[in-house]
């Protein structure tokens, strides 16, 4: 990755919402526009069927890597019936082995509109949680099993694995995030993982999170001033400020939902339950607005608040100008 510093902004690509070749595109204009590294959600269904694409994000990565030079990673992996934690172990050694130092996994404990694809029972939340943690175990056993040319065997409640090592390796395991919105997820996560990547917070419970989780590094004898602490931001910025609130009421209503979308299984029943969201009901919820103080503003709060990075994914369809006017109006004013 060189010497160049990067900014600490972060760009999501809106992969449910562009092809996949678009998605390379603005990962590149991002690069190219200022933005500090770039993520793509691990999805099987958009959240919308308007929003009218769902591409592997393995695939993706690995040409958006091709053409870019800054780090990369899935965001929001989860693993369960439809990936076992060896095939993500698998896939994310394979790209930090052709690009060195630049891609790492943020887990989280998925969704049912991505995860229920494959059948089987859907899991209650604490349960959801247990297995994310088993899955962490699994790849950081497996990552440093193959880093020594040894064998690991896996036998936890969740999921299993033959004695196997990853013949694929880069010299140093890609960085293991959790992904989150949860206290107690949050210090599980800095006893366990490599880091943190809060998702879908408030700045109150964003503090929160980051205290969580420093707490459970310090228990587990790490440093957390050494650990990535890292936050998801969703926005919605346009010419006007018009504009930016029709965008988040047809683009983004999951923002106002007031309970927990994790059990939703169909695109379609998420358009159904949108139809009851209004204007009024974003307000709080995330930022709206064309004035691009606005905007660093709230970025600027997440970073004084100890967040290392902060990735902003762009609910609108305006991704070009959203770029463009980032890079000139916003990013010059975080460092």
């Amino acid at each position: 990755m060189g010497e160049q510093v990067r900014s600490p902004v972060g760009y999501v690509v809106p992969v449910d919402a562009v092809t996949p070749r678009e998605a390379v595109d603005l990962a590149v204009m991002a690069e190219q526009a200022g933005f500090g590294g770039t993520m793509a959600a691990d999805l099987f269904q958009p959240w919308l069927p308007s929003l009218g694409q769902a591409p592997n994000v393995w695939p993706l990565l690995g040409a958006l890597a091709e053409h870019t030079t800054g780090d990369f990673g899935a965001g929001m992996v989860a693993a369960g019936g439809r990936q076992h934690p060896a095939a993500i172990a698998q896939a994310a050694a394979t790209l930090a082995s052709l690009h060195p130092g630049r891609h790492w996994l943020s887990l989280g404990g998925g969704e049912a509109l991505h995860e229920h694809v494959t059948g089987g029972y859907w899991p209650e939340a604490p349960e959801r949680i247990a297995r994310l943690f088993e899955a962490v175990d699994l790849i950081k056993r497996l990552y440093s099993g193959s880093l020594a040319e040894r064998d690991v065997r896996y036998d936890g409640e969740r999921f299993q694995m033959e004695s196997a090592r990853l013949w694929t390796m880069p010299e140093q395991a890609p960085s293991v995030l959790v992904a989150t919105s949860g206290p107690m997820t949050a210090r599980r996560a800095g006893r366990q993982a490599d880091g943190l990547l809060a998702v879908a917070v408030q700045p109150a419970q964003a503090e929160q999170l980051l205290d969580r989780f420093r707490e459970g590094a310090r228990e587990a004898g790490k440093d957390p001033a050494t650990m990535p602490t890292w936050l998801h931001l969703n926005i919605s910025w346009a010419d006007t400020d018009e504009e930016a609130a029709r965008a988040v009421v047809e683009r983004y209503p999951m923002a106002a939902m007031r309970f927990a979308r994790g059990d939703l299984r169909s695109p379609h029943v998420v358009e159904q339950i949108a139809r009851l969201v209004r204007p009024e009901d974003f307000p709080g919820r995330l930022p709206v607005s064309a004035d691009p103080a606005v905007h660093v503003a709230e970025i600027k709060g997440y970073l004084e608040l100890g967040y290392d990075r902060v990735f902003l994914h762009n609910v609108g369809i305006n991704q070009v100008a959203f770029l463009a006017a980032f890079g000139r109006d916003v990013l010059p004013h975080l460092g």
